[in-house]
């Protein structure tokens, strides 16, 4: 089982699609536990800094997603975490 993902993905938040480049990984071998990672906004449209301690979801590009929290934003990179299998691991 893959504990890492580095890849486009797409932030969904509302209503709000953006495009971002996530690099997420686990620690655990449970597919349940916890895992973190990056965010990275394409290009130089800025995450918003209002989203910081919200909930929203991630789709990979084969259109597997994930619920994260995000524990930052601005520009460059933002930390987050998630709960439940790592949207990289195929089930």
């Amino acid at each position: 089982m893959d504990n890492f993902y580095r890849g486009p993905a797409t932030l969904l938040t509302g209503a709000a699609e953006v495009p971002v480049d996530a690099a997420l990984f686990t620690e655990a071998t449970d597919p349940g536990s916890a895992w973190f990672g990056t965010i990275r906004p394409e290009g130089s449209q800025p995450l918003w800094t209002e989203l910081e301690g919200d909930t929203a979801r991630l789709r990979l590009i084969d259109g597997r997603e994930g619920r994260i929290a995000i524990r930052g934003s601005g520009f460059g990179p933002v930390e987050v975490s998630g709960e439940g299998p790592l949207p990289a691991h195929r089930p």
